[in-house]
């Protein structure tokens, strides 16, 4: 009687450990992995000077990317369209107080606003990394960005000490994406003209102007 007890016993025990490791693995493996908003100051195929994304990245800094389109991208950041990196659909912006949003927060008008004034910075981010515009354009051929290279003809990339600058935000090159926090930091800083002086002083005067 003992020893059936006893092979019972350890019966129940090696079965709840199973149980244990199966759950542990499936929290492990099956946990969904978060989704974040991230940009890039790379062209797209559409003729817009930045990509807009959602991106996942799992331990080994392996990254599932879903591009999206720029107006498609801000509704979801406010949180108008449903996203897999802002389901609750919080406005991001003004979480991460990336400008002052007068008003109610479900107010058609201040939705707009919000819109209008995101989709103005984010087509003027271009500026970090060209020191003239890129396309013809007759509205924008005049404008000038804020990256200066040490070489007059290279219009293209910022200088060294400008990338420096934006390594704070968790990129090494031009090609890495700002992600999650560090993008709506970026944003919030742009808009601010001190930090625009900055950048655009950080280059240094490496040639002569013609």
């Amino acid at each position: 009687m003992i020893k059936k007890i006893i092979v019972i016993f350890l019966g129940l025990l090696l079965f709840s450990e199973g149980i244990a490791q199966v759950n542990t693995f499936g929290e492990e493996t099956g946990t969904e992995k978060e989704w974040f908003f991230a940009l890039r100051l790379m062209p797209n195929l559409n003729g817009n000077l930045i990509q807009t994304a959602i991106i996942r990245q799992d331990p080994d800094m392996k990254k599932d990317i879903q591009f999206v389109p720029l107006d498609d991208w801000i509704r979801q950041i406010v949180g108008i369209e449903i996203s897999k990196a802002n389901p609750e659909k919080e406005n991001l912006i003004r979480k991460y107080n990336v400008f002052d949003i007068p008003g109610e927060k479900d107010n058609e008008d201040i939705k707009k606003y919000t819109l209008e004034r995101t989709k103005v910075i984010l087509t003027n981010l271009w500026r970090l990394k060209y020191s003239e515009y890129p396309f013809f354009n007759p509205e924008m051929n005049r404008e000038k960005g804020w990256a200066k290279n040490p070489d007059s003809k290279i219009t293209w990339m910022p200088s060294e000490s400008q990338i420096q600058l934006l390594k704070p935000y968790g990129i090494n090159n031009l090609s890495d994406f700002f992600i999650g926090e560090h993008l709506f930091d970026l944003l919030r800083d742009v808009t601010n003209r001190d930090w625009q002086n900055r950048y655009v002083q950080s280059a240094g005067v490496y040639h002569n102007e013609p």
